[in-house]
């Protein structure tokens, strides 16, 4: 594992992104090696993507990220960023690939170590490289780290294949950046189109107005009949387009720990506590963290505490051979031991050099142990410690500034590190071992005064539902699923009469990644996009955790034009007010006076005073003649008539005079494009999505 330790110090580096490009590079071009008999998650481009090649990219930048890590299981937000990184290098190579090789875009080997050395700074760096080499502690991208580690990739097979792999990303990324510039270079605001947006901005009109607002006539005195309504429905059919969509209704119910369950979990805990205060108060740390880290669902916490941050003066000043609990606390039961009385600062500043092995010219840890203490000799007698640390650390973050590292507090630091700057005293030279390698620490300040703090060692144990505990509450949710009969008013029924409250989530997709109240909603998405599912279908109980999800579809949408069923309501509202616009227009015919004032507003403005956002009016009153009385107009809010007092505003300027407007204008579009791009790619490649079939 010595190359993923080099990449890790030389960031350092974040492993979540290697373990994605990395997997890239094992599972290699798969696009086109399984049969056309197998099961299709997506179909891109009118290419089948199979299951089988889905699950295997998964597989591998899973596995890619768990090595990289050191972790035997990804938590669930890592498991939805792997799952969205896979689709979407996937949507990618399907819908791009011919696409560059008719423009002949590549990456020559030149321009792969531009973006290695950060020598294409100016065009923006290749995120995956960024990432992984920028420096935590001067955000900047460490250009040398990058160099070394390709430089020496080829020491180990394990580095070699991530070299490749980065490459392989590296390439990836830039061909898709130099696409998307293809394609926001080729567009720009005309001189002409930027007088224009001067204009509309520059030339204002003061108004005076009245309005009729559609409140004014109830709905309950129009009528509206089948035919108007399929009239305007079929004249109006592009509004009503949709994408896939479902709308559910759904309970949680939460499987609360009984008293059987406290009971339990205490007894468990109470099995430790003999055991625990037997360890020698004098023993080493390690001994102590240890115990905790084995038998505790929290990590050890290093920090000192003082007496007002413990907030318990009965613990804070109990025998560090005493045990105290269980007690219950925040839904767990816990041991307290008390234990390394100190007087410490609350604040060091402190700078180091960090000797790293490195299996040249530094074989092993000894050696470097070696080096800090000749260095340390060297210090003091006289040494500068900042042209020390400038030459021999391999934090380079810090040792550009000479070692600094700036003021920190306990927590912040590894805790062998932390531990020697806050037991220290200021001036103090130690030389310290932790899991990134030797440091000469040089403590250069300690805030006064020092204070009485003690480390506190917990074994915490959650208290969870028993089986016991989940069958009774499974039994509740499998009745409420299967009495509810795949009727929606018979689920609202029951869950009423069990108080259970309902929740509402709208416009769900094979993409949806969250449901309010429901920390893994994959399985109910995947039941929700079954073929079989439909319209009033009603869920068996999904577990989630702590709770029990039954669900009952409300709403299918499918894509394409929404059925004039479906969109009914919304299509009689709109006839509704059409036909309150008709009335209130004839009403407005002869206006002559006038009760409201605009001022200032140009063609760009939106917004009406307290009348709302009224586009079609401010539109008429930047176009229409001085003191001329307009016809009524049909608004979003009512029908209004207007006339215009005032106008402000140039016919003729020279387009030097909108550069401006012309350079914003660019901008805006610029970052419209960056944003809908890949969303445009998915369009025209016609992606079928079927993901929700299968996981």
């Amino acid at each position: 594992m010595a190359t993923l330790q080099k990449i890790r110090n030389a960031g350092p580096v974040i492993v979540i992104v290697i373990g994605l490009a990395l997997v890239a590079f094992l599972l290699g071009d798969v696009n086109k090696i399984f049969s056309a008999n197998d099961r299709n998650v997506a179909e891109i481009n009118g290419t089948p993507v199979s299951i089988q090649e889905y699950q295997a990219r998964f597989k591998n930048y899973e596995e890619g990220m768990k090595m990289l890590t050191g972790k035997s299981s990804l938590d669930d937000q890592n498991q939805k960023y792997v799952k969205s990184q896979v689709w979407d290098k996937i949507v990618k190579n399907y819908a791009l690939s011919s696409t560059y090789s008719d423009l002949g875009l590549e990456v020559s080997d030149l321009e792969l170590a531009k973006i290695v050395s950060g020598e294409n700074i100016q065009t923006g760096l290749d995120p995956l490289t960024k990432q992984i080499f920028t420096d935590p502690n001067t955000g900047q991208f460490n250009s040398q780290a990058a160099i070394n580690f390709f430089s020496t990739a080829n020491q180990s097979e394990e580095g070699l294949q991530i070299a490749r792999f980065l490459e392989n990303e590296m390439r990836d990324n830039r061909k898709y950046t130099k696409y998307a510039s293809l394609i926001t270079k080729g567009l720009n605001v005309t001189s002409f189109e930027a007088i224009q947006l001067y204009k509309e901005r520059t030339n204002v009109v003061d108004f005076d107005y009245t309005v009729k607002k559609y409140t004014s006539i109830p709905d309950s005195t129009i009528s509206v009949s089948d035919d108007e309504l399929k009239e305007y429905y079929d004249s109006h059919e592009k509004d009503f387009e949709q994408k896939e969509s479902r709308d559910i209704a759904y309970v949680t119910i939460n499987i609360v720990p009984s008293e059987e369950d406290m009971e339990a979990a205490k007894k468990d805990l109470e099995y430790y506590k003999s055991e625990f205060a037997e360890i020698p108060v004098d023993s080493a740390i390690e001994e102590i963290i240890n115990y905790v880290n084995a038998n505790s669902e929290v990590p050890f916490d290093y920090r000192h505490l003082t007496l007002e941050e413990l907030g318990d003066s009965a613990l804070f000043y109990a025998s560090s051979d005493s045990v105290a609990g269980p007690v219950y606390e925040n839904g767990a039961y816990v041991l307290k031991r008390v234990f390394d009385r100190v007087m410490i600062p609350d604040t060091v500043e402190a700078r180091h050099i960090l000797i790293q092995v490195d299996g040249e010219k530094i074989k092993d840890i000894d050696r470097a142990e070696e080096i800090a203490d000749s260095l340390k000799t060297l210090i003091k007698n006289g040494a500068d410690f900042a042209e020390l640390a400038k030459n021999n650390s391999a934090d380079q973050g810090s040792a550009i500034k000479g070692g600094d590292l700036g003021k920190f507090t306990e927590g912040r630091m590894v805790r062998e590190f932390s531990d020697a700057c806050f037991t220290g005293n200021t001036g103090d030279l130690a030389i310290v071992k932790s899991q990134y390698g030797i440091h000469l620490i040089e403590i250069t300040y300690q805030s006064k005064p020092k204070k009485e703090k003690v480390r506190i060692a917990k074994i915490v144990n959650q208290v969870r539902p028993g089986n016991n505990t989940i069958s009774r509450y499974f039994t509740q949710a499998r009745d409420l699923s299967v009495n509810s009969g795949n009727d929606i008013d018979k689920f609202d029924d029951l869950i009423a009469k069990e108080n259970l409250t309902k929740k509402i989530a709208t416009e769900i997709t094979p993409e949806t990644e969250i449901i309010a109240g429901i920390d893994n909603p994959d399985a109910l998405i995947r039941w929700i996009y079954k073929d079989d599912t439909e319209k009033g279908s009603v869920s068996e109980p999904f577990q989630d955790g702590d709770i029990f999800i039954v669900a009952v579809i409300t709403e299918v949408r499918e894509d394409g034009i929404a059925p004039l069923e479906q969109v009914k309501d919304e299509v009689t509202a709109k006839v509704i007010k059409k036909k309150k616009g008709d009335i209130l227009s004839k009403e407005m015919q002869d206006v002559t006076t006038f009760d409201k004032t605009a001022k200032n507003i140009s063609f760009s403005s939106s917004r009406l005073n307290d009348d709302g956002i009224e586009y079609a009016v401010i539109a008429t009153a930047t176009q229409i003649e001085k003191d001329k009385i307009s016809k009524p107009i049909i608004g979003e809010n009512g029908v209004y008539v207007l006339k215009v007092t005032s106008k402000t505003g140039v016919d003729q300027i020279e387009s030097d005079v909108a550069e401006n407007d012309r350079k914003n204008a660019e901008r805006r579009l610029y970052f419209t494009i960056q944003r809908q791009i890949f969303e445009a790619i998915k369009d025209a490649a016609e992606v079928v999505d079927d993901r929700s079939k299968f996981f």
